[in-house]
């Protein structure tokens, strides 16, 4: 989230949370040291081709997938998963989601909460206008590598805690090892575990 580029639908994704804490992370979202890369929506990149946002930054494997080379800058594409960082929507009604292991993203669980709701919007609305991309994202998103259940969920509305039932149901297979320590960090910090920050007990 340095500089900042533009989404096709013409938000920079910048979090307040996450502005005040780069100090900590070093960008580390920007990097893809863990084997994660960015995934495009469906129609994404095609709607950037119109709209002539920038993409040298961006190395391709496809249409859908793709990681940086540089952070983007203005005018530069920035992918709506990079803007909904560290949130991915993790089943079809995108009222459950997916969270970025915390010792990677040091952005504690209930500063989340409103990214979450607006996710769930720009997420269906998507799904409607390109059906079945919510669909292929769940399937996609079964191989990041450091994400777990985010521990609220939208019911009528409103956030409200998961039950561990649900969180077992949602989460993937690639979490990142007991011992990881992120190396883009630019300082080293107790307290943080993969499931949540010193943050989340205030």
């Amino acid at each position: 989230m340095i500089n900042t580029g533009e989404t096709i639908l013409n938000e920079d994704g910048v979090l307040s949370s996450c502005t005040k804490r780069q100090g900590i992370c070093g960008y580390a979202c920007c990097k893809f040291s863990v084997g994660n890369w960015i995934m495009l929506l469906p129609g994404e990149y095609e709607v950037a081709v119109q709209k002539n946002l920038k993409r040298d930054h961006l190395h391709f494997e496809s249409n859908q997938h793709a990681i940086c080379s540089t952070p983007c800058q203005t005018g530069d594409l920035k992918p709506i998963d990079c803007s909904w960082y560290p949130l991915f929507p993790a089943n079809q009604n995108a009222t459950q989601f997916l969270v970025a292991d915390h010792r990677k993203c040091p952005i504690p669980n209930h500063e989340l909460i409103d990214k979450m709701l607006a996710i769930h919007i720009s997420a269906l609305a998507w799904e409607q206008q390109h059906p079945g991309s919510l669909e292929q994202m769940l399937t996609l998103s079964r191989d990041f590598v450091g994400y777990m259940p985010f521990p609220y969920k939208i019911f009528n509305g409103q956030a409200i805690k998961m039950t561990t039932e649900e969180m077992q149901c949602i989460a993937l297979t690639n979490n990142l090892p007991v011992d990881y320590i992120c190396k883009d960090w630019t300082v080293t910090l107790s307290g943080y575990s993969a499931s949540q920050t010193p943050d989340d007990e205030k």
